[in-house]
């Protein structure tokens, strides 16, 4: 039985939890601060409960040891790369411990907060959609021209983050939060497709490259025992009708003919004009660049790229000089770990990504409890969305978007651990 003071601390953190998903899409600066506020919350609520709960204070951690160990290369490979340029400042060290130390911390103070009530973070989601998908409409009106979002994040970074938390919007109908279940399932189907409205009104082509993804684990979710064959042909019909009233929407067809139009005119006439494509080319190729002279450690700093540009790119012929001058990193992820810190950062941002999305999918395929499978398919959205939305964009660029991957790896981790009879996340027979 917990104290006043106990419950008083879970009721804290799930409320703040909650309102982490709704700051994210409104304001730039809450949500690193935020984090931080939790990270000392879990650390409370750890010292405030350890004592009082029969269990092994360390079990939980233990059953993520392996994840934990995988996910500190991503701090050691920035820890390496800097000593071997003997160049320890910048502000990377923190980033990336804020996944590598930030996640087990997380989880050993969250893991005491029942599921029961850890799950209604899950408001903030309903809540930070609905604030998304007015947002973007108020910006496009009257006229529905590309919205620019960047009081908050850029359109793309904008517009999949929408895309995510809509996803994760519907994965959660089969995870009951009132007791009014038909009108929360409605609810939450209506709130999804709002949200997902959103993200085509933000024009984000990454997002369409990350929809096959959230619909696979969708079908797997929903066709828990459907037979293989019926799950592969459901899958590549449902994308194949999706995809056919996408492209079916000139706004849609617009902006992929102009990614064609764009990347053909690079490749094939002018390798460094200034459109959004052949900017992107730009970048990646004097990422590689970077890397080629740069073979095992990279430069030691992402503040470097902007120096690379335009000491080596412009000279080369790689890069145009508006690009050198207006853009200071690589427009992905990977490229970015991997002129930075080398083939360990690429490492580790693989299993930043992977490590948690293999016990997710494990999680979704094996359990027979639909709250579980719910919960897995959200983290496992979470893991593969990022991993996707890496390959075109700089995902992690600041504090604020790493803090908010960590954070929802922890409490999916959290809330689709929990088995039946058992009230807190990590307790497992």
């Amino acid at each position: 039985m917990k104290t006043k003071y106990q419950t008083y601390l879970d009721s804290t953190v799930v409320l703040i939890s909650a309102l982490m998903f709704l700051f994210v899409v409104s304001n730039q600066n809450l949500p690193s601060g935020v984090f931080y506020v939790l990270c000392v919350l879990s650390l409370v609520v750890w010292g405030a409960n350890r004592k009082n709960i029969q269990s092994d204070p360390a079990a939980c951690l233990n059953q993520y040891k392996t994840l934990f160990i995988l996910c500190a290369v991503n701090l050691l490979a920035v820890l390496v790369s800097k000593i071997a340029h003997q160049h320890l400042s910048g502000s990377e060290i923190e980033k990336a411990a804020r996944f590598s130390v930030g996640l087990p911390l997380l989880v050993l103070g969250m893991k005491y907060i029942p599921v029961e009530k850890l799950k209604h973070c899950l408001w903030g989601v309903y809540a930070a959609v609905l604030y998304a998908f007015a947002y973007v409409v108020y910006l496009a009106w009257p006229d529905f021209v590309r919205p620019d979002t960047s009081d908050v994040y850029n359109a793309v970074g904008y517009g999949v983050i929408t895309l995510l938390l809509s996803s994760i919007t519907l994965y959660s109908i089969g995870v009951p939060l009132t007791g009014k279940a038909r009108l929360e399932k409605t609810a939450k189907i209506i709130i999804g497709l709002i949200g997902m409205a959103g993200f085509l009104l933000t024009q984000t082509r990454t997002g369409l490259l990350v929809l096959p993804v959230y619909l696979l684990l969708g079908i797997l979710l929903a066709w828990k025992d459907k037979s293989r064959a019926k799950i592969v042909i459901g899958y590549f019909a449902s994308i194949a009708v999706i995809f056919a009233l996408l492209f079916s929407m000139p706004m849609v067809q617009n902006r992929v003919e102009l990614a064609k139009n764009e990347f053909l005119h690079c490749t094939q006439v002018d390798p460094i004009a200034n459109t959004s494509i052949c900017i992107r080319l730009q970048l990646w190729n004097t990422a590689i660049d970077i890397w080629q002279r740069n073979p095992l450690t990279g430069t030691g700093s992402n503040g470097q790229f902007s120096k690379e540009l335009q000491n080596h790119s412009v000279p080369k012929g790689l890069a145009s000089q508006t690009t050198a001058n207006d853009f200071g990193e690589p427009h992905n992820d990977y490229l970015q770990a991997l002129s930075s810190f080398g083939p360990l950062g690429v490492l580790g941002l693989l299993f930043l990504y992977f490590a948690p999305a293999w016990i997710f999918v494990k999680r979704l395929v094996q359990s027979n409890q639909l709250a579980i499978r719910s919960f897995a398919a959200m983290g496992a959205a979470v893991c593969l969305g990022f991993a996707t939305y890496g390959m075109t964009e700089l995902m992690f660029r600041g504090m604020r978007t790493l803090s908010f991957y960590t954070f929802m790896v922890a409490v999916f981790l959290l809330l689709s651990a929990t088995k039946k009879g058992n009230p807190l996340p990590c307790e497992q027979n």
